[in-house]
């Protein structure tokens, strides 16, 4: 059996000093390895459950333990998301300015890595999702799905443990956001890496092995293919 990544102990998660509810007792965990998606409508609270996951935000009560310990008992959230955790976010995020090598690159200047070791990091990773040919062209040059793969790309660059997908596939067409699916899909076989997805569309939970389903800020469904 394998080892238990994330702990999600009776998470609840509220704002306007309570008045709104996003999450009501969320409670489950991701094992190493896992491919998850977690899928509901707009306004679920699968959204604010990722950032939970993440550690951009924190629970109102509950906790959420990383390798059994609490999120919170870290000293350095901001060393911990960049060692350990790899997001792809829906308006994939790139600098306009710089080519796909370069925004591949911009997370790696956590590691120490030399100059030509970042490159030939980066050169890897963008032709690991296809993108060998597009290393220097710049996003506004590149379709949203290429982007997206750029996204993917940056999202690998220090190794992460757990990868962590906001709505992936969110601006992009069925074609594409079928083509970025497979590669976290091939991602996941090949590396073996936990990956939790968040979506509203079951064409991509089912990409997953794991779908939890959430409404209303609960957890009302959790199957594994």
């Amino acid at each position: 059996m394998s080892a238990v990544l994330i702990e999600v102990r009776d998470v609840q998660r509220s704002f306007d000093e309570g008045r709104v509810q996003a999450l009501r007792g969320a409670d489950f965990t991701i094992e190493e390895g896992e491919f998850a998606a977690i899928v509901g409508p707009s306004g679920c609270g699968k959204s604010t459950l990722l950032q939970l996951l993440g550690a951009l935000d924190e629970p109102s009560e509950g906790e959420i333990l990383f390798r059994g310990k609490s999120l919170l008992e870290i000293p350095d959230l901001c060393r911990f998301r960049a060692q350990t955790i790899g997001f792809v976010f829906q308006s994939f995020h790139l600098l306009p300015t710089l080519t796909a090598l370069e925004n591949v690159q911009i997370p790696m200047f956590e590691m120490p890595w030399s100059a030509a070791e970042r490159r030939r990091r980066a050169t890897e990773l963008l032709k690991s999702v296809g993108l060998g040919e597009r290393l220097h062209h710049l996003p506004p040059k590149m379709s949203g799905g290429e982007r997206q793969r750029v996204a993917i790309a940056r999202s690998l660059a220090n190794e992460p443990q757990l990868l962590l997908a906001d709505e992936p596939t969110g601006n992009l067409d069925s074609a594409n956001a079928k083509r970025v699916m497979e590669h976290l899909q091939s991602i996941h076989q090949q590396r073996g890496m936990t990956m939790v997805v968040v979506t509203h569309d079951w064409n991509i939970a089912n990409f997953a092995d794991r779908v939890i389903r959430i409404l209303d800020g609960r957890i009302i469904s959790d199957n594994r293919t």
